[in-house]
């Protein structure tokens, strides 16, 4: 007979950090904010075993700083940080993009276009979140198809400070939201030409371009509500 696994449930602390690490980006929970782990855990009705293990689950994501005798606080990234972390998502979005059309363009492809598909609707219905969060589904897909875990270990680093950064830091204008819709769909036509040269460099002022903005959100000591995604 063939083997059968089944698929083990996810422990409460797995479960606490989905959940909590969910708020951080979606902007329930304020950059720097303190997190109190026993509001947390009658809030989750758990112990405070599980919310502290979620919180170390979280903390080595970078979501998440916890100071001794202090608490733990959602991170608060500097001007530095934001530089340093553009510079990390082209050196792994562009070679993961490489990766996945090499490996598995087909599928590359057709969840771009679905993910697209989405942001368009997003956008149309003024939805802010849902678009931020379309628009890290978007990037995770070359990561996701690259077929290397290395290279989807690595971006899982800073995936979820990406997801928050879009959250927190980007400004209520709408037409960043259709420059960044317009050149979403432009990656997909590069991935269909597997045009390596031009990805790079629309992904170059891309990143860029958002983290510019980012700085200058942080220069300003803002974290709005109303956010856009780019």
């Amino acid at each position: 007979m063939k083997e059968m696994k089944l698929e083990q449930p996810k422990s409460l602390s797995q479960m606490v950090a989905v959940r909590l690490r969910k708020a951080i980006i979606d902007g329930e929970i304020g950059l720097g904010q303190n997190i109190a782990e026993e509001k947390l855990a009658e809030s989750f009705g758990v112990s405070r075993t599980p919310v502290r293990d979620a919180l170390i689950q979280l903390e080595q994501q970078g979501l998440v700083v916890i100071q001794s005798k202090r608490g733990s606080y959602v991170f608060t990234p500097t001007a530095q940080d934001v530089v340093r972390i553009c510079e990390y998502r082209k050196m792994i979005e562009v070679n993961a993009m490489a990766f996945a059309v090499k490996r598995n363009k087909a599928a590359l492809t057709k969840r771009l276009r679905e993910v697209t598909d989405a942001m368009g609707t997003a956008m149309r219905q003024s939805d802010a979140v849902t678009y931020g969060q379309l628009d890290t589904d978007f990037h995770q897909a070359f990561v996701d198809w690259s077929g290397n875990p290395y290279v989807q270990d690595a971006y899982q680093l800073v995936s979820g400070q990406i997801a928050a950064l879009r959250t927190h830091l980007t400004r209520p204008l709408e037409h960043l939201r259709e420059l960044s819709f317009g050149e979403h769909q432009s990656f997909i036509e590069l991935v269909a030409a597997e045009d390596f040269a031009g990805f790079q460099h629309l992904m170059t002022a891309h990143v860029d371009r958002t983290g510019e903005i980012y700085v200058a959100a942080l220069s300003e000591g803002e974290d709005g509500s109303d956010q856009i995604s780019v």
